[in-house]
Parts: C-alpha cells; sequence; structure tokens
C-alpha cells in the first residue's frame, strides 16, 4: 500500500512540474522590424514595445512580411516595417532550465580540444 501511495504522490508531483514548465503568458503588439538579407550576411532585428522583454526560454512571432516583394529572400540594403508580434513568455522554471542548459553548452564549446 505505501509502494501504492508514494507512486501516485510522484505523479502528481510529475504532473505538476510538467504543467507548471509548459505554462506561459503570450503578450501581442507593434513592433518594427529591421530586416537585411543580402548574399553574405543576414541582420535581423525587432524594436520590442515597452511592455515586452525578452528573457531566456521566450519565443517572439513576427506576425507580419515586408510589403514589398523580397527578390529570392533577400533584401537590397536594410528594409524596415511595422509587424504585428506575440511574445510567448516561458515559466520561471523553462527560464532556469535553459539558462543552466546554456551555460552547461558554452562551457563544452570553450573546454572542447
Amino acid at each position: 500500500m505505501e509502494i501504492f501511495i508514494l507512486l501516485v504522490l510522484l505523479v502528481i508531483i510529475a504532473v505538476v512540474l510538467f504543467q507548471w514548465y509548459n505554462a506561459e503568458e503570450v503578450l501581442e503588439g507593434e513592433a518594427t522590424v529591421f530586416l537585411q538579407s543580402e548574399h553574405e550576411h543576414f541582420h535581423f532585428h525587432v524594436d520590442l514595445p515597452k511592455h515586452m522583454e525578452i528573457q531566456p526560454g521566450d519565443t517572439l512571432h513576427i506576425l507580419n512580411m515586408p510589403e514589398q516583394e523580397l527578390d529570392g529572400g533577400r533584401t537590397t540594403g536594410e528594409v524596415s516595417y511595422q509587424s504585428a508580434v506575440r511574445l510567448h513568455k516561458a515559466s520561471w522554471l523553462q527560464r532556469h532550465l535553459t539558462k543552466t542548459s546554456s551555460l552547461i553548452e558554452v562551457s563544452e564549446l570553450v573546454d572542447h580540444p
């Protein structure tokens, strides 16, 4: 009976951690997107509204493309345009795990011969 209770508690803890990890807040707004895609390089910058801040684990969705036609996906110089954006804010647990795993990966790159 004690093993059954222990298993039930472990399942409950796993479900709570899973729900906590996947919890997210969604913010929407208008942003200015700066795009430069040429043969040698690709630059992309987004000026977000003041109420949005990207942190580790967050995901930003750019909802609109530039109005002008891009020749093969390339720009001539820098293109800037307004776009609706959607920011998916990660939970504290997901943010912490993203930071930790990133530090481990950077350490592996530095220590690699």
